[in-house]
């Protein structure tokens, strides 16, 4: 999935109320929320049935001898969502998440999270490429949590109201006292020389040298300062996470290392990642920041040389928040905000504990720090 920025104001789907749904009725989408064995019960709480919309009245997964849970359930009405409880998880333990939707309608979305509510990993579609769209997980726990949680709800990108109600089921399967997977220091180029666009996801091949006149008028003369407030913007956001920061003015860096290339303009984004890479499974990702998108006319006022600096400077970091593995959130502090005007990127955001968007799932939160601890390291 490509992850863009909008040069517009984004307007989040998926959003629902938290209030509880009714029982879906029997029939082609009836299957009851809950346990496929229909006679399985748990003394930590209710293992079938609604409401079951939310972390505190989740349903309990209930795992067989080989650690093994199957469930199933019922996304209807539309913006409907189900919480299971999968008990508790410690660091090195791997969950694996496989759903099915019976050759249903659902474009399902799934999310993981602690006993804190924050995301330990997503899924919307398997593999999109070929259309194969239900959801796929297969991860190990960072670190150890009274419980874990699967919410499940219909893809925000599900495009129809057919595709956004229907039946599914799922096998959720842990394999227990595994090795918890280091964190890996990345290195980050910043390239302002333009250069080729290595990525099928990203809609440009080349990208034209930085030049600070392609903004605007205004900052004719201006490349070399607008550059600077731009890497000591990105510094400044990564200071606590052990990601290297070099730029093209550096000797190359050696490899492996990921690439945020500044310049040319896209007609509706300021920045877009070659994917969201949960826990930065490829140390070689490619982001393209489009300069010339950063119109003043988008700003109440037109900003300042070191504001268009900071301004460039935040959106490359959210866009390098994805290729690190994060996702939105709804907070026009935090720095993997989604929905705040252009404003926004002028303030002093940071990489924070945010709710987590509704592009993803209305519920929960993303600790940002947390996650980039976990999958880089602190510094």
């Amino acid at each position: 999935m490509v992850h863009v920025l909008s040069l517009l104001l984004a307007v989040a789907t998926g959003c629902q109320s938290l209030t509880p749904q009714p029982t879906p009725p029997n029939g082609t989408n009836g299957l009851e929320d809950g346990n496929l064995d229909s006679t399985a019960v748990s003394d930590k709480g209710r293992t079938h049935g609604e409401p079951n919309d939310s972390f505190g009245n989740a349903l309990i997964a209930v795992f067989d001898g080989a650690d093994v849970a199957r469930v199933h359930g019922t996304i209807d009405p539309s913006g409907d969502l189900d919480v299971f409880d999968l008990g508790e998880m410690e660091a090195g333990d791997r969950i694996i998440v496989d759903f099915d939707t019976m050759n249903g309608p659902l474009d399902v979305s799934i999310a993981l999270f602690d006993d804190q509510e924050r995301l330990f990993v997503d899924n919307d579609d398997r593999d999109a490429e070929p259309r194969v769209l239900d959801s796929y997980v297969d991860e190990v726990v960072r670190h150890a949590s009274d419980r874990y949680y699967l919410a499940v709800g219909a893809s925000s990108f599900a495009g129809s109201f057919e595709a956004s109600t229907g039946g599914y089921r799922a096998t959720v399967t842990v394999l227990r006292g595994g090795q918890v997977t280091p964190s890996v220091r990345q290195t980050l180029l910043l390239d302002f020389d333009g250069g080729e666009v290595d990525a099928a996801t990203i809609p440009v091949t080349t990208v034209e040298p930085f030049d600070a006149g392609a903004i605007s008028p205004l900052y004719d003369g201006e490349t070399e300062a607008i550059k600077h407030a731009i890497v000591e913007t990105i510094r400044e956001n990564f200071e606590d996470v052990a990601v290297d920061i070099v730029t093209s003015d550096d000797p190359p860096p050696d490899d492996p290392y990921s690439t945020i290339l500044f310049g040319g303009r896209n007609p509706i984004a300021y920045g877009i990642a070659e994917s969201v890479d949960h826990y930065n499974s490829d140390y070689a990702d490619m982001v393209v920041v489009f300069t010339e998108s950063f119109a003043p006319a988008a700003f109440r006022t037109p900003p300042s040389v070191e504001e268009m600096g900071v301004a460039i400077g935040n959106i490359a970091s959210h866009e390098a928040g994805h290729i690190f593995g994060l996702n939105h959130v709804n907070d026009s502090t935090a720095l993997m905000d989604a929905i705040s005007p252009a404003d926004a990127f002028l303030l002093d955001q940071d990489f924070k504990l945010a709710p987590l968007s509704e592009q993803i799932l209305p519920i929960g939160y993303q600790d940002a720090l947390l996650l980039l601890a976990e999958i880089v390291g602190l510094r």
